[in-house]
């Protein structure tokens, strides 16, 4: 996968070179996390989330919003399943905001499975989408040695969740 990190590696290099020219201030923090966001979308999703290239924070999953809401919710095992029925329904602009994170992290992770198995289905065996080296289609092709058995479209995109 070292090919997928060098092409990001480029991208982050020259985004600095050009700051570094140019004198311009700018933020070093953004600029690594939209790398991390960008090679983690190539290792598990087979496809750069776009975001060194584009500048646009839109194209990053509100990863944060869900994990406030996970430790949130996982502080208080007991009473997991009580908050997770009635948290959605609290008034709070705040705790909605939370929400709206993670359905959005599901409906990324969701896509993400949905495009590689698109690609995968239509891709020839001796293409190169197929022979592609990354988690999701990792995942997508293996076979349960006794079985044969594949992960079910659910099981993918519960792991692609969790990748996130």
């Amino acid at each position: 996968m070292e090919q997928y990190l060098d092409a990001n590696v480029r991208i982050l290099r020259r985004h600095l070179a050009a700051h570094a020219r140019s004198g311009d201030v700018f933020d070093l923090t953004r600029a690594i996390h939209y790398y991390v966001i960008d090679v983690l979308g190539e290792l598990a999703f087979g496809q750069s989330f776009g975001v060194q290239e584009s500048g646009d924070e839109s194209l990053v999953p509100p990863v944060k919003e869900h994990s406030l809401l996970a430790a949130a919710i996982g502080s208080w095992p007991a009473m997991m399943s009580t908050l997770k029925r009635w948290l959605p329904k609290v008034p709070s602009p705040a705790l909605q905001r939370l929400y709206a994170g993670r359905a959005a992290v599901v409906k990324t992770a969701s896509s993400c499975v949905g495009e590689r198995m698109s690609a995968l289905l239509d891709a020839k065996d001796d293409d190169s989408i197929s022979q592609r080296k990354d988690i999701l289609t990792s995942l997508i092709l293996a076979k349960d040695p006794e079985t044969g058995a594949r992960l079910t479209e659910a099981d993918l995109r519960t792991e692609a969740f969790g990748f996130m």
